[in-house]
This record gives C-alpha cells, sequence and structure tokens, in this order.
C-alpha cells in the first residue's frame, strides 16, 4: 500500500508539474467561411488562461480577421497543400485527415471545433475517435440535436457542445452522456475612429439583406411609423442584382424612404461595421412572429445581431412576443408591430439606463463570458 500510495503521489506531482510549466495546447478550428465573430473571445480567453493557440481556417476568415494574427501562436490553412474544400467526398476527407495528423504532430491537447456540425466535423471526429486529444465544438442550430444522424455521430467523439445563449440551451433535448454550456462570444475589435451622430436616432441592423433573415416586408411598416430625422444602416450585404433587394428598395422609394437607409452592394468590413455602431442608437433585428425570419432564429439558433448588441452595449429593438426571453430584457426595448413609434419615444427616455444597466449586468461581460468558456472547456 505504501508504494501504491507513493506512485499516485508522485504522478500527481508529475500532472502539476506539467500544468504549471508546459502550456495546454488548443487548437481552434473553423472549416467554413462563417461564425468568424466567435473567435476573437475564445482566443482572448485561451490566451489570457497562458495556453497555446493554433487557429486553424481558411484564407477567407484570415483575410476577414486580421487582428487574430498576432494574438494567435500559430495561424495554419486547412488544407497543407492549399486547394481546399472542392465538395469531392473523397478529396475532401482526406484534406481533414492530413490535418488530424497535423495536430497529432502539434501534441495538441484540446481541439474546439467553432462550428461542431457538418460533413468536415464529422469525419474528422471518425479520423480521431480512438485517439486521447478531446474534442468540443460549439452548436450554432440546436436543430442539429433532433434527429441529425451526422451529429450522432460526431457526438460519439464529441461530449461537450456550447451553444450561445440560456434560452436555446433550456431546448435542447435531453443528450445522453453530453455536457452542454452557455456562452456569449461578444469580443470585437476595438477599431479605432466613429461618427458624430448630429442630433439623430440612427437604428442598425446585421447582416445580409434577404427575406429568409429578415422580415424586409414588416421593415416597410416600422420605417413608415418613424420620424424623418431617424436613420438606418443594413449592415450586410444588399446584393443589387438579387431580386429580394430589388424589390425591398423599390418599395422603400415608393413611401419616399430610401435615402433613410443605408445599404452596402458588397461585404462590409469590420472597421466599417465598428465605426457606424458607434454612432448606433439601437440594434432592430426585424425578427417577427409567424415570417419566415423566426423559422430559426431565436426557435433554433441566435441572430448575430444579438452577441452585437451585447458585445457593443447597444439596446436592442425587439417585438413584444420575445420579452419572455429573460435574459435579454436588461438590454432590450420591446415594441408592438403597430405601436413602434412608441417604443422608439421609450427607447430614447430609457436609453442611458438601458446601457448602464447592460455594462453592469454581469452575464453580458467579457471577463464572465471568458471565464464560463474556460471553466467548461478546461474540466
Amino acid at each position: 500500500m505504501f508504494y501504491v500510495s507513493l506512485y499516485y503521489k508522485l504522478l500527481s506531482n508529475t500532472e502539476m508539474l506539467k500544468s504549471d510549466s508546459i502550456p495546454e495546447r488548443i487548437a481552434l478550428i473553423e472549416f467554413d467561411s462563417s461564425h468568424d465573430e466567435c473567435l476573437l473571445t475564445q482566443v482572448n480567453a485561451l490566451k489570457k488562461h497562458g495556453s497555446w493557440v493554433l487557429l486553424v481556417t481558411n484564407d477567407i476568415i484570415r483575410k476577414r480577421n486580421q487582428q487574430l494574427e498576432s494574438t494567435v501562436d500559430e495561424w495554419i490553412d486547412l488544407d497543407s497543400r492549399g486547394l481546399g474544400f472542392t465538395g469531392a467526398a473523397i478529396g475532401d476527407a482526406m484534406i481533414v485527415r492530413r490535418l488530424m495528423r497535423r495536430l497529432k504532430e502539434e501534441k495538441i491537447d484540446r481541439v474546439v471545433f467553432n462550428t461542431a456540425q457538418g460533413g468536415h466535423v464529422r469525419n474528422a471526429c471518425l479520423f480521431s475517435l480512438f485517439r486521447t486529444i478531446e474534442f468540443i465544438g460549439i452548436i450554432h442550430t440546436i436543430r442539429k440535436f433532433q434527429g441529425s444522424f451526422t451529429q450522432k455521430v460526431i457526438s460519439l467523439k464529441i461530449k461537450k457542445y456550447f451553444v450561445l445563449s440560456a434560452f436555446l440551451k433550456e431546448q435542447v433535448p435531453f443528450q445522453k452522456n453530453i455536457r452542454i454550456e452557455t456562452f456569449y462570444p461578444i469580443d470585437f475589435p476595438n477599431v479605432k475612429g466613429s461618427f458624430e451622430s448630429k442630433g439623430q436616432t440612427h437604428i442598425s441592423l446585421i447582416g445580409t439583406v434577404e427575406k429568409r433573415r429578415k422580415d424586409l416586408d414588416g421593415f416597410i411598416s416600422l420605417i413608415q411609423q418613424c420620424d424623418a430625422k431617424i436613420t438606418f444602416s443594413f449592415l450586410g450585404k444588399a446584393d443589387p442584382a438579387n431580386s429580394e433587394v430589388i424589390e425591398f428598395k423599390k418599395n422603400l422609394a415608393e413611401i419616399n424612404c430610401l435615402d433613410r437607409v443605408e445599404f452596402f452592394d458588397n461585404y462590409v468590413s469590420s472597421e466599417i461595421i465598428d465605426q457606424i455602431l458607434r454612432k448606433t442608437t439601437a440594434i432592430l433585428p426585424i425578427i417577427h412572429p409567424n415570417t419566415p425570419s423566426a423559422v430559426e432564429y431565436f426557435r433554433h439558433q441566435i441572430p448575430g445581431a444579438m452577441n452585437i448588441a451585447l458585445g457593443y452595449k447597444i439596446p436592442l429593438l425587439l417585438p413584444e412576443q420575445f420579452k419572455k426571453i429573460t435574459e435579454l430584457r436588461a438590454g432590450s426595448c420591446y415594441y408592438e408591430m403597430d405601436q413602434f413609434s412608441s417604443a422608439i419615444e421609450e427607447l430614447m427616455t430609457r436609453h442611458s439606463s438601458i446601457q448602464k444597466t447592460m455594462t453592469e449586468t454581469e452575464a453580458y461581460s467579457n471577463s464572465w463570458n471568458q471565464e464560463r468558456y474556460l471553466a467548461f472547456l478546461l474540466a
């Protein structure tokens, strides 16, 4: 018994020495070209913890997030041969296989999939199923837990998932042997520069201009109820050749409101987004019940507008029906579709107090979310 006790004591001391002297090696992987807004919070948390961080993305993500170059320890392309995914099943699987071998060579302790769903993640899990390296992931739509065979295969390897809000976690069906936690990825690049509001109320809308994501018809009703001094920016691509965008602009012109709305024909840089957000009074997701916009958002996934609002401490304008989402009440002002002007008046009256409450709300703080992320990731 003495020797057994001595063995475990020596083993424990060895593990303590390793953790104290050798940083945890973490690989953060994004296979696709989306959800890169979630990367900075994770990288900041890991680096504050002292972890060695390998970032793995495609070139599109890299060009959009150059501020991460000086933060991560190493950044590599998904495909070491530079070809990238082509949609060919065998070819794409071999890219993932080579990447998994690279992670083994790099002696990675844990892998975090920034988007833990889809065929590429499934292949990564299968290629590493019997390796000791731990896989963790972020699920962006909880619908993947509702019968997806691919997700069931992924969950053979991934036993810990993050979702991006408490109200989504509450809706996840029971998953045997699976643990789920939440955090808000609300760190954004601190780009210098700002616009002067010139006394105007300015409202921003986040993401691509399309009916599937936004109730564009509902927006026509809302803007008609607003004073002419209130202006709007759609901070996402409004493809001038897209039929929905053409129709939307035509409808705005017919009610003499087109000149009050700012559009961008192409991808909007983080610098421009930051500048506009600094003059923004409120963020309007225009996700309304019983429209295509509500099929996924606030039901199976969060809109990107939510994290930006929490990160920048800009109040959200939400339909009254979403008041049931308790975690957003501290940062929201609510409206009925036919009483939007009243909500704007309330917003202006309470704007400073809402922002103060958002700043003081622990769950909306960067440090709280980083610590929550680390506690679950490293558990």
